[in-house]
């Protein structure tokens, strides 16, 4: 869970859509009845043909209104279960976008999380170097402030162009980190 918003109004809104969908129905089911009596009715000839059109238009109008009172609740579900944001992903909330009590657009980005257990990281290969790589080619190397430790990964992207003026070309490179010591940015 990441943010709430708050649904005081909302659940208000979901409660009148509710009410509104029970009243339909119950006038639906009363539209109902009329029908099958003005139709008993009217296979006596007791009532005209005008008289069961209108019965059975005001059957249709109260389906017609209960369809449109279903659609106006799943609206108002809809809305309420969208107050609440979620992660889609377990790890760590890198960048805060916004503050608490502050107002937001639509698709204002609230948090920028991140998995830390997979780490993509970009290095510059001297060109000459550029025949040895490969997509997938495993990789051994030591980062600055770690020691003799030693990373493992692979080649997942290879840029195909040199940057200009430096005559490296840049390689992406997956590298596990299970153990959490990694940080993203370094």
């Amino acid at each position: 869970l990441l943010a709430r918003i708050d649904t005081a109004d909302l659940e208000a809104k979901l409660a009148e859509r509710i009410g509104a969908l029970e009243s339909a129905r119950a006038q639906l089911a009363l539209a109902e009845k009329t029908r099958a009596t003005n139709l008993a009715l009217l296979k006596q000839n007791f009532i005209s043909q005008n008289a069961f059109d209108n019965s059975e238009s005001s059957y249709s109008v109260s389906q017609g209104t209960v369809k449109s009172a279903e659609a106006q609740v799943q609206l108002a579900r809809n809305a309420l279960r969208d107050a609440v944001a979620t992660s889609p992903l377990t790890g760590v909330v890198a960048k805060r976008h916004v503050q608490p009590g502050e107002k937001v657009a639509f698709d204002s980005p609230l948090v920028t999380v991140v998995d830390l257990k997979e780490l993509e990281l970009q290095a510059a290969v001297p060109a000459v170097d550029g025949p040895e790589l490969a997509i997938g080619k495993a990789v051994e190397l030591s980062i600055d402030g770690f020691g003799e430790r030693r990373f493992t990964g692979r080649v997942e992207r290879i840029n195909p162009a040199t940057e200009p003026g430096t005559r490296a070309i840049l390689v992406y490179v997956g590298i596990s980190n299970a153990d959490g010591a990694l940080r993203g940015g370094m």
